[in-house]
């Protein structure tokens, strides 16, 4: 390779005008290579040496190289930085080619079709997002090409289309319209607001789009800009995967009226898959998840950010979990046999690309097997209610032909690539069980025709031998070469007698001296056989692996309800919030065993909707907040809840405003992000809407602050009308619920211990009579001279009306006979407040020398 104008750079140059915004990884023998810009950008991102073709020269070329077998740890870092990677293969065998060896792409690895396992969270989907937009409506669809599932649906505006990203939390978004000027700007928006890896604006969608026909009958019934959004994520899908077709399945449409909305805000608020500690174990999914199966992990978690509102379907779900919950052997004896259920829906998939390897069709195989297991325990429910709520009656298909055929075609663990040979099982295929045999065994069947030869022609001197120039020969001395047949064709003379060859010979000798390629074809011919017959079980085995990852949900489910006692909801279409001693799920699984205190919630739009929760800070104002939407979304996703008993009157929205934070990439400071998430709030709720608001205004000073609480809670209780939970340290607010029948005060009770503070987290009725500040301070360990001064200040405040400085005492004051005279200086009595609240037994020396340095440069 000389320079830019040799044949194989001109092969680099054409695979780069295909795809000009791709990194190409270039196949060059054992490696993959990169040149030029894409050189200089992977030596950067990837940590490699750049090195260069015609160093020195003006024609010099930057380069970079990976191996092989390693070029997916590096495909995936350069997915996490939003990059698309083509991959530009040798088309042929290049010990069989003369010349240039063709090189074409044959895939193009963009964020959101990522189908390499180790490239992918086993436990969530990976999805390509598209949408169409059209004035404020918007088509969404969302495509998963490692599992082969495409959901679309139509939102009605900007706010309603983050919600369902948010909840969807796609890797790649494309975004389309007519107008593209509106694309741009919805493009920069998603920018914005989305946690994604890549947002692109896509070209307008022409008459040649994809046909959706084929995978949905009615798919016109989908809603033009649904069936857009679509039909633009299957033609990016399709140009990236150049002559392959996509395991899809079938298209499904979802209402996000179906379901309730958590939005982005919510779910951060939440936890609900992700903490702010980074921790899984600190979510709500984390404490939750304990299924078996990959597949069902992917469906506990769409079923978490997506609970349903249908009463109907919420009971069918809660009836799965309760009939594992009674039958606790067969709740065990089922998780054990999908502990054995591999990734089902991914390997079909990768099928279907082409791409499953052999190790992939022998976890496929087990698979199946497990599945069959699965079904079989599950066999043992004979009640014919118990059958209709498993969803066991009816045809079922184990895809047992298949399952056959991989078990009697694998050896038992086959390769992880196919170059490694060794995949088939003894007898699966005649020809290749011979290739075997002659690789091994040549040199002895060889033998075995030397004797026959000799034995039929009766030329005791006739041998077999091999050079590398003549190959295999028969060599008969000049004496006996009278006794040679006819039909043996000479090939050669020499000194010692004459070299023959017959058609037997040469077929032998052909296949011992090919043996290993051929072996090597045979073999790679039957994995594409068994790799096709894979791909068009493809809807069988998704149908299975869905099936199987319900029965592994409702038995996650119903394992976590028997280890942490949660009970069964009533959900109903009542407006009614009703939870005894109900318990945060994440929160009590992290504390000591027994020290969580449940409590009791009843809200009710008819009485008691809005409670006012006042407390100290630590004694569990937030956590009571929180585990209150956690319960409605637990019992709305078909889940029973950590409470003693639960009454849910359907929600179909939770609205959070808990937590503070800066959004510096915004230039948004934290009353600012407060103002617009709470702006949101009420923009969005509705009175079926469950609100959980936090310490509302505390961003700005104290009488903006509650003036802005105040008009909040007003506005909730008289112009939504809806459950709504409202955590405070306005104390004023509490008047609040002396002027409205819908408003009720609530407090966390502490106890105060001499200068100490106990936090009983018990929730009672009443307003909280003090906050504590400072006794929780104490217990965060500030210096005692920080909180003696503490102490002072807050005399002079609760003394003066919220001046700090002390006013002046008139001057017709008049003293007792007996009064100490308090000091005239304001500084003097500051000095005085402080040492009266000194808690001179706390304080270290060090603490006091320095307060009483202090001190005295206060009074001087």
């Amino acid at each position: 390779m000389a320079g830019p104008n040799t044949p194989v750079m001109q092969q680099h140059a054409a695979a780069k005008r295909v795809q000009p915004d791709a990194i190409v990884f270039f196949r060059l023998g054992d490696f993959y290579e990169m040149f030029g810009d894409d050189a200089v950008v992977c030596s950067r991102a990837l940590d490699l040496t750049l090195t260069s073709r015609n160093k020195g020269k003006p024609d010099e070329v930057p380069m970079a190289g990976v191996p092989h077998h390693a070029a997916h740890q590096y495909i995936a870092r350069l997915l996490a930085l939003g990059h698309k990677v083509a991959i530009c293969e040798q088309m042929a065998d290049p010990s069989k080619v003369k010349g240039i060896v063709p090189r074409e792409v044959v895939r193009v690895i963009t964020p959101g079709l990522v189908t390499d396992r180790e490239q992918l969270d086993a436990r969530s989907n990976n999805w390509l997002a598209a949408l169409e937009c059209s004035g404020e409506r918007v088509g969404i669809a969302l495509f998963d090409l490692s599992t082969g599932e495409l959901a679309v649906a139509e939102v009605e505006d900007l706010a309603a289309l983050l919600a369902e990203l948010g909840r969807a939390g796609p890797r790649e978004v494309l975004v389309g319209a007519a107008d593209a000027g509106l694309a741009e700007s919805a493009s920069a928006a998603l920018r914005q607001t989305l946690p994604v890896a890549s947002v692109q604006s896509d070209p307008p969608l022409d008459d040649a789009s994809v046909d959706l026909g084929v995978f949905a009958p009615d798919a016109r019934s989908l809603g033009p800009l649904a069936l857009a959004a679509a039909a633009r994520a299957l033609r990016f899908a399709r140009a990236c995967t150049p002559g392959k077709e996509l395991p899809l399945r079938r298209v499904a449409r979802w209402d996000p009226q179906a379901h309730l909305v958590i939005d982005a805000v919510a779910q951060r608020h939440l936890e609900l898959t992700e903490s702010a500690s980074g921790l899984r174990q600190a979510t709500l999914l984390g404490v939750i998840d304990v299924t078996e199966s990959a597949a069902g992990a992917r469906l506990l978690r769409r079923r978490l950010l997506a609970p349903l509102v249908d009463v109907g379907r919420i009971r069918r779900r809660h009836d799965q979990v309760e009939l594992f919950v009674v039958h606790p052997r067969l709740r065990a004896d089922v998780r054990a046999a999908l502990s054995d259920v591999t990734d089902l829906e991914r390997i079909v998939s990768r099928a279907s690309l082409g791409e499953a390897n052999p190790r992939e069709l022998g976890s496929l195989r087990d698979g199946l097997a497990a599945a069959a297991r699965v079904f079989s325990v599950l066999g043992s429910v004979e009640d014919r209610e118990s059958r209709e709520t498993l969803g066991l009656v009816g045809p079922r298909d184990l895809c047992s032909d298949l399952a056959a055929e991989l078990m009697r075609a694998l050896v038992e663990r086959p390769p992880a690539q196919a170059k490694e040979g060794a995949i088939f099982a003894d007898a699966y295929d005649a020809e290749l069980d011979e290739l075997d045999a002659l690789q091994k065994t040549g040199a002895e069947r060889m033998a075995e025709l030397e004797t026959q030869l000799r034995d039929s022609t009766g030329i005791n001197t006739l041998k077999l031998r091999f050079t590398r120039v003549f190959g295999w020969y028969i060599e008969v001395t000049r004496s006996q070469a009278g006794k040679t047949p006819t039909n043996w064709r000479r090939k050669q003379t020499v000194r010692s007698g004459e070299r023959y060859t017959t058609p037997e010979l040469d077929d032998l000798a052909d296949k011992i001296t090919n043996a290993e390629e051929r072996y090597r074809e045979r073999e790679l011919d039957l994995l594409r056989e068994l790799v096709r017959a894979v791909a068009q079980a493809g809807n069988r085995i998704s149908e299975l692996s869905g099936r199987l990852a319900r029965w592994d949900v409702a038995s996650a489910m119903a394992e976590v309800a028997h280890r942490y006692d949660y009970s069964r909801p009533v959900v109903d279409d009542s407006d009614r919030l009703e939870l005894g001693e109900s318990r945060h799920p994440v929160v009590e699984r992290l504390a000591a065993k027994g020290r969580f205190v449940p409590n009791d919630v009843q809200l009710a739009l008819d009485a008691e909707r809005l409670w006012l929760i006042t407390g100290p800070n630590m004694a569990g104002k937030s956590t009571l907040l929180r585990q209150t939407a956690l319960c409605v979304i637990l019992a709305q996703l078909g889940g029973f809840v950590p409470a003693a008993s639960a009454r849910i009157g359907v929600v179909d929205r939770v609205l959070s405003r808990v937590g503070a934070s800066d959004d510096v990439a915004r230039g948004e400071s934290t009353f600012m992000v407060e103002m617009r998430e709470t702006a949101e709030i009420l923009r969005r709720a509705t009175r079926r809407s469950l609100l959980i608001l936090d310490e509302i205004g505390r961003g700005t000073s104290t009488y903006d602050g509650l003036a802005i609480a105040w008009a909040v809670a007003e506005h909730i209780d008289e112009a939504v009308q809806c459950r709504a939970l409202f955590a405070t340290h306005y104390h004023e607010l509490t008047e609040l619920g002396n002027g409205s029948e819908h408003v009720a005060n609530h407090c966390v009770s502490a106890r105060e211990v001499g200068q100490d503070v106990v936090f009983l987290h018990r929730l009672v009725p009443g307003a909280a009579s003090r906050s504590y500040g400072i006794a929780v301070a104490r217990l965060a360990g500030l210096p005692e001279a920080v909180l003696a001064r503490a102490k002072a200040i807050l005399v002079g405040l609760e003394g003066s009306g919220g001046s700090v400085v002390h006013k002046p005492r008139r001057a017709d004051a008049q003293l007792g006979l007996f009064e100490r005279p308090e000091p005239e200086d304001p500084g003097a009595r500051e000095v005085l407040d402080t040492l009266r609240a000194l808690d001179v037994d706390r304080m270290t020396p060090l603490e006091a020398l320095g307060l009483l340095s202090r001190l005295k440069n206060r009074l001087t």
